[in-house]
Order: C-alpha cells, then structure tokens, then sequence
C-alpha cells in the first residue's frame, strides 16, 4: 500500500500493512540470496519495490523467521552428516581396499584421487605464467602477424 504521508526526506513511501502471498515470495527469494532486481523481473515488480519491501518491519520479521528456519535446518543436515560420517569412511575404505564386492579398479581409483584431494594431496596441476611489457611498436608487430595468420588459413 502506498502511504501518501510524506516523511522527513518528502518523499512517498509504501509500507506494507499485512504480509501477502507477493511479500512472502519477495522474502523467500531474498532468503536465498535474489537480488531486487532478480526479484523484480521474476514476481513483474520494478526493483525499488523490491527494496521497499525489503525495508519493510513486517517483511524484516519475516525475513528473520525464514533466516532462522533455515538456520535450524542446516544445523540438522549437519548433526545429519556427522553421524553418518563414520560409516561413510568405512565405505571408503572397503572400496579403497578392495574389501566391497562389485567395486571395480576404476571405482577405487577414483575414491581413493577424491580422498587424497580431500587430504590436500591432489594432482598437479602446472601453472605457467608469463610477463613482458611491451611497447606499441611489439603490440602493432604482434597485431601484424595476427592479421598476416588469419589471411594465411583462408
């Protein structure tokens, strides 16, 4: 709703006086990261909507109920994967070792690469870098040959 009051900067001002289905969306979708503009193209709002529902109290709680909620959850997933954490590492070891039926060489191959990355001892990988400063005399050389090899190949 737009409140026709001026405040102190004498500017119009929507504020939201019960949450709908539209400021519910906008919140989720802040919630997981949108931005106004994002937000604004996918629920057909222009993005400085989105920021004064985003400004709003009531979407404000709303987007610390959501944050919570989602808090809780990754809590969960977490305690989650911790207590499962013991029998995956024994998975990994009956297939490094050879000890699960039906894992093929390549299979612990690949889990035993995955794991030595994990532990930091990934492959190498080989960097080659190069400097130079060039002058524009090397930079119109270099645009010549450029030029020369694309006349070549046609």
């Amino acid at each position: 709703m737009l409140d026709l009051r001026r405040n102190p900067n004498n500017t119009r001002r929507y504020v939201i006086k019960e949450l709908r289905d539209k400021h519910r969306e906008i919140a989720r979708q802040l919630v997981l990261g949108g931005t106004n503009k994002a937000i604004a193209a996918a629920v057909g709002s222009c993005p400085q909507t989105i920021s004064d529902v985003r400004n709003s109290p009531l979407v404000k709680a709303e987007l610390e109920r959501l944050h919570h909620g989602r808090d809780i959850e990754t809590m969960s997933i977490a305690r989650r994967i911790e207590e499962f954490a013991p029998q995956a590492l024994r998975l990994l070891e009956d297939i490094i070792t050879g000890r699960e039926p039906g894992a093929s060489v390549a299979l612990r191959a690949k889990v035993a690469a995955g794991h030595l990355g994990r532990a930091g001892y990934g492959e190498v990988h080989k960097v080659h870098a190069m400097h130079a400063h060039l002058t524009r005399d090397d930079l119109a050389a270099i645009k010549e040959r450029a030029v020369h090899a694309s006349e070549f190949k046609s």
